[in-house]
């Protein structure tokens, strides 16, 4: 009985082994039952009585113990059936072992379950009457009739591309097995699992991906995809997406090119092609990949829904300077129908022409990126809207760092540049770290923040004149644009280093921020505020077109070599603002005759409604307090020149602090004259008003606009003296108030526009450089001391020589009245 007993408990154990190993348990099982009643026997005696009074106790606890084992077997086997026929394999308690798939086609007995021990394509395997094979999850039987072996896997768990025959050796063409491992996970949305190892696909196939494609690697260091050089015109690209819902994760692929920055024109177009040449697809993610050794571009897609992130992409396109091709490492160019697209944690290096190309993407997020060693454009967007880029560091592009053409809401925000725009992609681009606006006058960029951004390059007074492989040409380039704000960033080192000086390389060459409107082009509303310019080349801040509304306000500037801000008006300029800027140290490092803090151009146009208000002008480079040595390069502290003609109305400049300029702290050019409301009736402008020089430790003084020329506009000022003026050049109704009013003069009025001179010109006398005289109605100024000869001087346009003496001839003299108090 107790027998039994034990091989029921044997048998019914056995049922819950896996089929594979349950006859080897079995036997075990067996043995120890047999063990057990061994044991038990041998304390059989000192129970015998108990057992034959009680025996039929001991019978029916057998038998209901028998019962329930039968019971539990019978609800196992029923569950282990419905298992089986999900798995499409048949129920069997016999596993037999096979090393080769061509010996499992063989097996005549359907009811097997068949382990396969090979080591690439090995599993269980059950016979179904499906006669569907794949070639990696079912084979076709020979003998037992029309159906197949079908291998035993959690659909969920993924497909394994080993199962197909892929062999990850780098030599064998593995397109085939990858090819059908594809095909049939998207097929059933599951996961292909492709393993460490390097998969050759030939140049000539392209790897086709179905909707529902997921392709899931080991890591992009273990799990390559790689191929050879050669191109042929049906598989252009490695892999073709054809569909939605496409993920590629954890792969490395490569290009077959040799070679950090190649020019050869060989090999496969693209690596990754997303719709591309198709219907926009929907809902791709590219992410923990890599892309390197590409002859054209690693990624094209025309897809919405588009996530790439974490990927490095390297060696990509051919490192021209030319642009005589357009290759890069991401784009969607020339394609429509892109919608939310975000490209973050990539890094770029060695990418040529254009790294990243967006077009016509509505809702587009490039952040926290690094590119390094770009060959043109870093980011190259054009027609966007929705548009976030922040967080990206650029390093060494050969055009523009960023560039956006024509887009729309935009925030340009915390970026870093170093000499992200060197203008060695041939010279025909502007070579600035951000370009905003519009090249084909069309005006359709507009409502953009550019804030935060630091960039730098290699420019350095402390090195002048040296040479520098990489640069950064231009700070920021905007061009026919509406709407933009720029602020708070930090732009320094701006120029291409050389050892001639003698002028700017191109326009863009050296300057900040540049501001441009076309001759189709107009810009209105653009506001530059609060940010640090230091060590430029050239201009800090330059705008030139026509616009209006531009406002350059509370920014930093310091050590530029030509002009503060620059800004040229062509046809009109209209409520325009410079305000709260400082500005210092300019260094005129071309020598010209005018290099001014804030220089405004009018070409043939008239400048109204614009105001230069609370700025800080100076110079501040003093060797000696008490010497006053001051080293000044700068000629002008605010001034006004004109090309054709230049005509200014309602213009007030007023409350600034200027000091330490060459020739004049505001001067203007023979061209620039009031504005007529009527012909030849002019008004005077009477909004130069407090403005003051004088350093730290300099008594202020008024500044009267135009104080050291011979000629200029009609400006009538209010000024201090403690005597009538013997110098300077004064309006009609200028008025010099009195500070020690003690002998009743409270002020002097100019009566007619002139220079004053109150010494009047002596033969034979000795005269020193800056004094001034006067003869009949005509004034001249020192320039050589010396003693003067026997002739009265008389008006020139040229210098006049007079004994040793040479004199500038500044015009009219002025006449004073004296105001008194009453």
């Amino acid at each position: 009985m107790l027998l039994f007993v034990f091989q029921c408990l044997s048998t019914e154990k056995s049922e819950g082994i896996n089929q594979a190993a349950g006859g080897l348990f079995n036997i075990l099982l067996e043995i120890a039952g047999i063990i057990i009643a061994y044991l038990i026997s041998k304390r059989i005696q000192f129970m015998q009585g108990y057992l034959r009074k009680h025996s039929y106790v001991v019978l029916l606890v057998c038998l209901f113990l028998s019962m329930g084992l039968q019971a539990q077997k019978a609800k196992r086997v029923k569950q282990k059936s419905l298992q089986a026929q999900h798995m499409d394999g048949a129920d069997s308690n016999r596993v037999i072992i096979v090393h080769s798939i061509e010996d499992m086609q063989q097996l005549a007995d359907s009811s097997l379950a068949v382990l396969l021990t090979d080591t690439l394509r090995g599993g269980l395997f059950y016979y179904s009457a499906d006669t569907t094979t794949d070639g990696g999850t079912a084979f076709r039987s020979v003998l037992p009739g029309a159906g197949s072996w079908k291998r035993q896997y959690e659909k969920t768990g993924g497909i394994n591309v080993r199962w197909f025959g892929a062999r990850g050796d780098g030599v064998t063409n593995d397109a085939p097995a990858l090819q059908q491992a594809i095909n049939k996970a998207a097929a059933q949305l599951t996961p292909v699992l492709v393993p460490d190892g390097t998969y050759f696909i030939p140049g000539y196939i392209t790897l086709l991906l179905p909707s529902n494609t997921y392709l899931k690697g080991q890591d992009k260091e273990s799990t390559r995809f790689v191929t050879d050089t050669v191109y042929t015109d049906a598989a252009p690209m490695m892999l073709k997406g054809k569909g939605n819902h496409i993920h590629i994760a954890n792969i490395g692929f490569d290009g077959g090119r040799r070679g950090t920055r190649s020019t050869q024109h060989a090999g496969r177009y693209s690596i990754v092609n997303l719709n591309f040449d198709t219907e926009p697809a929907n809902d791709i993610l590219i992410e923990h990949c890599g892309f390197a050794n590409v002859f054209g571009r690693a990624l094209l897609y025309r897809a919405s829904q588009v996530r790439i992130n974490d990927c490095d992409f390297e060696h990509i396109g051919r490192y021209n300077i030319d642009f005589a091709t357009v290759d890069g490492a991401i784009s969607n160019f020339a394609r429509e129908g892109c919608s939310d697209v975000s490209i973050t944690n990539c890094r770029f290096r060695d990418i040529g022409t254009h790294c990243i190309s967006s077009y016509k993407i509505s809702g587009l997020t490039i952040a926290d990126n690094k590119l390094e060693h770009i060959s043109g454009i870093g980011m190259a967007n054009q027609e966007c809207e929705h548009v976030k880029v922040t967080g990206n560091g650029v390093y060494y592009s050969g055009d523009n760092g960023m560039d956006f053409q024509r887009c729309k809401q935009v925030l340009i925000s915390d970026n870093y540049f170093l000499n992200a725009g060197d203008n060695n992609a041939g010279r025909i681009g502007s070579g600035a770290a951000i370009f905003f606006g519009d090249d084909y006058s069309t005006a359709n960029a507009s409502n953009t923040v550019i804030s935060n951004n630091f960039i730098r390059g290699s420019f350095s007074y402390e090195h002048l004149g040296d040479t520098a492989a990489t640069f950064q040409n231009c700070g920021m380039y905007i061009i026919d644009a509406n709407h933009v704000k720029i602020s708070d960033n930090n732009i320094q080192g701006i120029g291409e280093p050389r050892k001639n000086m003698q002028q700017p390389l191109s326009i863009e060459d050296g300057n900040g921020i540049m501001i441009i409107n076309t001759a189709k082009g107009e810009s209105h509303d653009i506001l530059v505020q609060g940010n640090t310019l230091t060590n430029l080349k050239c201009n800090a801040i330059y705008i030139n077109g026509q616009s209006r509304e531009i406002k350059i306000k509370d920014n930093y500037i310091n050590t530029f070599g030509l002009h503060g801000v620059y800004m040229c008006a062509v046809g009109t300029n209209l409520y325009s603002q410079i305000e709260g800027n400082t500005i210092i140290d300019g260094k005129n490092i071309f020598r010209r005759d005018v290099a001014a803090d804030i220089f405004i151009k009018a070409e043939n146009a008239w400048i109204t409604n614009f105001s230069i208000t609370n700025n800080q002008i100076r110079n501040n480079r003093r060797a000696n307090y008490q010497s006053r040595n001051d080293t000044v390069f700068t000629t002008h502290g605010i001034y006004f020149t004109a090309d054709g003609f230049g005509k200014f109305n309602n213009l007030i400049v007023s409350n600034n602090q200027i000091h330490g300029h060459m020739k004049d702290e505001i001067g203007f050019s023979d061209k620039i004259s009031e504005y007529s409301i009527l012909k030849d009736t002019y008004f005077p402008a009477v909004s130069f008003n407090n403005n003051y020089s004088g350093s730290t430790d300099d008594y202020p003084g008024v500044i009267i606009p135009g104080l050291n020329q011979a000629r200029k506009p009609r400006i009538v000022t209010e000024s201090f003296s403690e005597h009538e003026p013997d110098y300077g050049n004064y309006t009609a109704g200028s008025i010099i108030r009195n500070i020690y009013p003690g002998n009743s003069v409270y002020a002097w009025v100019a009566t007619n526009s002139g220079f004053a001179a109150t010494a009047r010109w002596h033969s034979g006398a000795v005269y020193t450089d800056g004094q001034t005289v006067y003869y009949d109605a005509d004034v001249f100024l020192c320039k050589k001391g010396g003693v003067s000869g026997r002739e009265v001087p008389r008006a020139s346009d040229k210098m006049i020589n007079d004994g040793s003496v040479q004199w500038q001839y500044m015009g009219k003299k002025v006449y004073f009245k004296e105001l008194h108090l009453r």
